[in-house]
């Protein structure tokens, strides 16, 4: 463990820090301004991510990791990523706040592993979360597997397919954005998200590449901390009703979600047999193929097939090759009408899918997916993140005041009149023709609305509606009817009837 006293004069503050092990095997910490840092240091003169403090072999060492005002250690510069022992009685600068080793005590590291390795007994429910990135996995050479823990330590309790959602600092704003979990919840101790780089579109290559899932790739090292909004979200499992036999259909990143069933089953020994197919660009583009494989040869009742659609130079392959079709669901599956279909991938794949399916005479009740992709908007472009696809419903109204739709014919001003949201927290009215949604108008306006996926799947843009009434072209999935009881709406999809007030 090591302490130190940080005093800044200028703000008189001064406090104690004790750098400690929060999850097995923790040898480093961040120094910064982000609120995401172990150590803090609200100072305008110290960087976001200022500098590094790692532990070897007992001895605690300093890194500036290329900050804006520099680092000073006794009050000699500390170069850029220079590693810098620290005994106590140092004193190291940043900026203007001074840091005074106190004590360097390698023994209580020994003993905070053991700490941390104590079974955590909360569980993780609907609130906000903490965690720490612990282990960063290259899957391929653009996909990356993170495994996280909460800080302090939970069990994670999810369903396996379901997705969460992702806050991160960027350029000093909260972005949030929705991925799939990968892992699965027989496994509660650590969560992970495997993520997979997003280029610019080839044929519109000035769109931004994806925002988050790029920033995850570039920049988040272990012992990093992000933060989970909200608890697990999505209807896209093979849980509670788990079915006798499952097919599970995916390409490229839409591996994510199978994967936490597959883990599922095969840690419970539940009695499901599944047929796993899986699409892929290259042979070095099939994600998790060595665990598919090893699965494969463990459990009888897992049958794995893999398809590429393009050919490696140098490199035989013997399997399945070309897009899936009608011929291959047949050759993978020959019970294909007794089975339950999941499928995950990219839009065009999905319908291709869904199409050959239908052509095949597929009890279509019995089909299920979920896709990467964003509703598009003459209000907004931006990246892929996950939304939950569900069949198309009538136009619905809601009365989101809590208390249900009215029943008497009076006209009261919140019914009647040009829509209108008043913004009750940022004190602002809007007028509003009903054709963008409470998001749109917000954004418009310099507003600001927590949101992520835009397409009413991941639920971070839920807000109260204190008065007046809200339209949906489809019904939303991450909102229930409890929500909507309580006076609830999810900006992104919700469209102004009335005259809106909003907590906001």
């Amino acid at each position: 463990m090591l302490t130190l006293k940080s005093v800044n004069f200028e703000q008189q503050q001064f406090q104690h820090h004790h750098l400690q092990q929060t999850y097995p095997g923790q040898t480093e910490w961040v120094i910064g301004r982000s609120s995401t840092c172990d150590l803090v240091l609200p100072s305008p003169e110290v960087s976001r991510i200022h500098g590094r403090i790692i532990c070897i072999d007992g001895n605690y060492y300093f890194i500036d990791i290329g900050s804006t005002s520099g680092s000073l250690l006794n009050g000699k510069g500390v170069p850029v990523n220079d590693k810098c022992q620290l005994r106590p009685g140092d004193l190291l600068q940043l900026g203007e706040t001074f840091l005074y080793v106190e004590e360097v005590a390698a023994r209580s590291l020994e003993s905070s592993v053991s700490e941390s390795l104590c079974f955590p007994e909360k569980h993780w429910a609907q609130e906000d979360l903490l965690c720490r990135c612990c282990r960063i996995v290259d899957e391929t050479r653009d996909v990356k597997t993170f495994y996280f823990v909460a800080d302090p330590p939970v069990l994670f309790r999810y369903l396996p397919g379901q997705f969460v959602n992702l806050e991160v600092q960027i350029d000093g704003k909260p972005v949030i954005r929705s991925y799939s979990i990968s892992s699965s919840p027989s496994r509660p101790y650590h969560i992970s998200l495997t993520v997979k780089r997003v280029p610019s579109p080839g044929e519109q290559p000035d769109l931004p590449p994806g925002l988050v899932s790029n920033w995850l790739h570039d920049y988040l090292k272990e012992g990093d901390r992000v933060k989970f909004i909200g608890g697990p979200l999505g209807h896209f499992t093979c849980l509670p009703d788990l079915p006798p036999k499952m097919l599970l259909i995916s390409a490229g990143s839409g591996i994510t979600p199978m994967m936490s069933m597959t883990r599922w089953v095969q840690d419970t020994l539940a009695n499901c047999d599944i047929i796993f197919l899986h699409s892929a660009r290259t042979l070095e583009d099939i994600i998790f193929r060595a665990e598919l494989e090893a699965i494969a040869t463990q459990m009888p009742n897992f049958h794995l097939a893999v398809t590429v659609t393009q050919q490696s130079m140098g490199r035989s392959w013997m399997g399945l090759t070309g897009r899936v079709s009608e011929s291959m669901l047949q050759l993978v599956a020959p019970d294909l009408l007794e089975r339950v279909v999941y499928v995950c991938g990219p839009a065009g794949f999905m319908q291709n899918i869904r199409s050959s399916l239908e052509a095949m005479q597929f009890p279509m009740q019995n089909y299920k997916e979920e896709s990467f992709g964003r509703r598009k908007s003459k209000f907004f472009q931006g990246g892929a993140t996950l939304s939950s696809i569900s069949q198309p419903e009538p136009i619905t109204v809601i009365t989101s005041n809590g208390k249900g739709p009215h029943s008497d014919n009076s006209s009261s001003e919140s019914e009647t009149g040009t829509p209108e949201i008043h913004f009750l927290k940022s004190e602002r009215s809007v007028e509003a023709d009903g054709s963008a949604s409470i998001l749109e108008v917000a954004e418009q306006q310099g507003i600001e609305i927590r949101h992520a996926c835009r397409v009413g799947a991941c639920g971070a843009c839920k807000v109260r509606v204190v008065r007046g009434n809200v339209r949906y072209d489809t019904q939303p999935t991450a909102l229930t009817k409890t929500d909507q009881q309580a006076g609830y709406a999810l900006a992104c999809v919700a469209y102004p009837v009335n005259r809106l007030a909003i907590e906001a």
